[in-house]
């Protein structure tokens, strides 16, 4: 059957001091990192339950891809991250996947556990229905996920990424452009000592998504 939809999961390698630094000093840097590469395993492993979608890895920094070539991003297309910013890295992945014929993209992050299968498969259906774009609110004024049925490069631009007012200034630039957008349920991503708490605390009444990587690591910690 033809693949008509994309998944892109933006990662980073997994090297100490270059991804979660803002756990740290709570967290040494070695440790913060595994965090983050159980989250990112976790999410591929997640995304990879997704049927008749191809999977996308855009990752950096350039010359890290041998990293993921393995399970559980196997099943993923590995290409490396362009661009200035967070705004003309997740702008790019999406050029190249509507260049490539794609009628629907969603792409993910790596730090948001509560992100499933299911969630996916709803903005899908979103796009599917009437929606030029979809969004993951995040706790933080962010968001964990992002879809789009076309290009849309004006939402990328003007941004204060890494702020509060990340999501409510794309939905700005949304009306702007006169795209119709709709919201998914609000999730959590891990970027802060509290994250990890509110992240043990919600394992325990969850059991989907499974996170198993994610939830080891809290156990040896004695957090899960």
């Amino acid at each position: 059957m033809t693949r008509t939809e994309a998944l892109i999961l933006l990662a980073k390698a997994p090297v100490p001091g270059q991804v979660k630094t803002r756990l740290c000093p709570s967290f040494t840097k070695t440790e913060a990192a595994a965090l983050y590469a159980c989250l990112l395993e976790d999410t591929a492993a997640e995304m990879g339950r997704l049927k008749r979608v191809h999977r996308y890895l855009f990752f950096s920094p350039p010359g890290s891809g041998d990293l993921f070539r393995r399970d559980p991003f196997s099943s993923y297309e590995p290409l490396p991250q362009s661009g200035e910013d967070l705004g003309e890295r997740m702008a790019n992945a999406f050029e190249t996947a509507f260049a490539r014929g794609f009628a629907g993209a969603v792409l993910v992050g790596a730090d948001c556990p509560v992100l499933s299968a299911p969630l996916v498969r709803a903005a899908f259906r979103e796009l599917a229905s009437s929606a030029g774009a979809v969004f993951g609110p995040s706790d933080d004024g962010g968001f964990y996920l992002i879809a789009l049925s076309s290009t849309a490069p004006s939402l990328f631009r003007g941004v204060n990424w890494g702020t509060g007012s990340v999501l409510s200034e794309v939905c700005l630039q949304c009306r702007a452009a006169g795209i119709p957008y709709a919201l998914l349920p609000p999730g959590f991503d891990i970027d802060t000592a509290d994250d990890v708490t509110a992240l043990a605390r919600w394992t325990r009444g969850h059991s989907s998504p499974a996170c198993p990587r994610t939830r080891q690591w809290l156990t040896s910690r004695g957090e899960g």
